[in-house]
Order: C-alpha cells, then structure tokens, then sequence
C-alpha cells in the first residue's frame, strides 16, 4: 500500500504513543527525531507503507528501555483472554450448517479479533467483540470465491497480526487444512509492539496445526525479504494477511498471487481504499 496524504502523521502517532510511556523523559527528543527524521526522509508516494512502518518500530526499539517487558505482559494476558473465549467461537463454527457456513464463521471471527487501537493499548484485549458477533449471527455469503480459492490451492501463506488474536487464527488454519492446502505460519521473530509471536504461536498450538511458522523481523513486504521467505512466499498460491499493517505492507505488492485481507478498518485511507467505513469488519479477497 502507498502512503495516503495522512499516513505520516498517523505513522509518528502510532509508534509514538507506544513507545513514549517506557521512554525515559532525557530521551523522549530523541525518540522523537528519530521517528519524523524517518517521516522527513523516507515518506513518499512511492514508498511502501508497511516498510515505513518497519523502519520506524526498528529504530524506537533501539534505544526504548522497558518496551519489550511491558509489551510480553500484555501479551500473556491477552492470549488467556483469547483462550476463555475459543471454546464458545469453536463450537459457533460446529454449528455451522456447511463447510462454506463453517469457514465463513471462521474467518468473520478471526477478523473480528483484530482489535488492536491505532493508539497505544490501555490494557490486555478481551475479544467482547467475539462474543457479540457469536450473539447477533454473521453474513457468510460474501465469503463464497474466498472458500473456492482455498480449495484450489495447494500451499497457503497465512500471515499473522496480534498476540491474543492469533488463537481466533487457529480457526481459520484449521478450516484451511481440512481443505487440503500446506500452510505456512508467518510471526514475527522478535517484540513488535503486541504483535505474535513463535511463543505467541506456541501458546494455541499452531506450531501443530499449521506445516511450517517461519518468522520476520517485521511486516512482511515482497520486495523486502530474506532469500528463504521469499521462495516460500513465490511457492505460495494464495495469502490470508491479517491485520492493518499486513495490509499496509502487501495490498498492491503481491503482483498476480491471489490474497484475502482480514482485519477491523481502523483508519480512513484503508476505509477509503476498501469502501467501507471506519470501525467495519472484512474478509477482502484480491
């Protein structure tokens, strides 16, 4: 995805609220050079929005003192949070009338549980919005091609967003692999922020579930990859990318590979971009 007008400024928000708390005050100034000198100098209407994203996480986590511990907290609380909540969506999809029913489900809750704020999170996610959409029903006809691709394809690339969130994942994995397909798992192999992690991954058993997890140090851009990702992402014949930043970094990037973008519209050049509005919930196919 390339940058909108507003995506420099949104960038400096998002880095800067989560790392300033765990700043200590005589470097708050430089935190702050660091992140708009790469606004400065890297952003353009060319560039790759989820590499500007990678560059301006790297450089926060250089010098940041306490980041990584407050983040690993969170994320421990949100995957327990997740795990209350997966028995009552596992059953949801049981009760699914047909297979398109079933992963439809699926993949509306995975969606669903993308929840985490542009701004930086108060406290662990509790995944209500899973409970709500278990409550009020979901529209699975609009995921009828998605389910037609999936069961012509051969290997899957599934590329994960947030801690907590990748146990709603596992779902869709598991409906995946009753199709057929060879998935492989992407994480990211260090803190970024909550985003999961191999632990992360460990923890709902999907280093089981899916064939492969292989990690990235962060959002997974095409023409930014380590020679083993990148045969992995060419032997791919169709991406499920989750989350804004997977967004960022693969809309408009993966040449003629099939995709479907899953996540919660968090900002309005995303919600101008998929034509719905800002807090909506989609399983996009491209």
């Amino acid at each position: 995805m390339k940058p909108h007008p507003e995506c420099g400024a949104c960038l400096v928000h998002w880095v800067f609220e989560r790392a300033a708390p765990h700043t200590p005050d005589v470097e708050i100034a430089r935190l702050v050079r660091s992140i708009v000198g790469i606004l400065v100098h890297d952003v353009s209407p060319v560039a790759n929005l989820g590499s500007l994203c990678n560059s301006t996480v790297h450089k926060v986590f250089e010098f940041t003192q306490g980041l990584a511990e407050h983040y690993e907290k969170l994320k421990e609380a949100s995957n327990e949070n997740a795990k209350k909540i997966l028995p009552e969506a596992m059953e949801y999809i049981r009760l699914g009338k047909t297979p398109n029913d079933r992963f439809a489900r699926a993949c509306m809750l995975a969606a669903a549980a993308n929840v985490a704020p542009l701004n930086a999170p108060s406290s662990p996610y509790t995944f209500q919005e899973i409970r709500d959409l278990i409550n009020h029903g979901i529209d699975t006809a609009m995921i009828d091609d998605l389910l037609g691709f999936i069961k012509e394809s051969r290997h899957v690339l599934y590329v994960t967003d947030n801690a907590g969130e990748i146990g709603f994942d596992s779902l869709v994995i598991q409906q995946v692999r009753e199709l057929g397909p060879k998935v492989t798992l992407v994480v990211k192999k260090q803190i970024f922020f909550e985003d999961a992690t191999m632990h992360d991954a460990n923890a709902f058993g999907l280093n089981n579930l899916a064939d492969e997890v292989v990690t990235v140090p962060g959002f997974m851009v095409p023409h930014d990859m380590d020679p083993s990702l990148a045969a992995l992402f060419e032997s791919s014949d169709f991406i499920i990318a989750k989350g804004t930043g997977s967004y960022e970094a693969l809309h408009g990037e993966i040449g003629s590979k099939k995709a479907a973008f899953m996540l919660k519209v968090k900002c309005k050049p995303i919600a101008r971009e998929l034509g719905i509005d800002e807090g909506g919930v989609i399983v996009k196919l491209q």
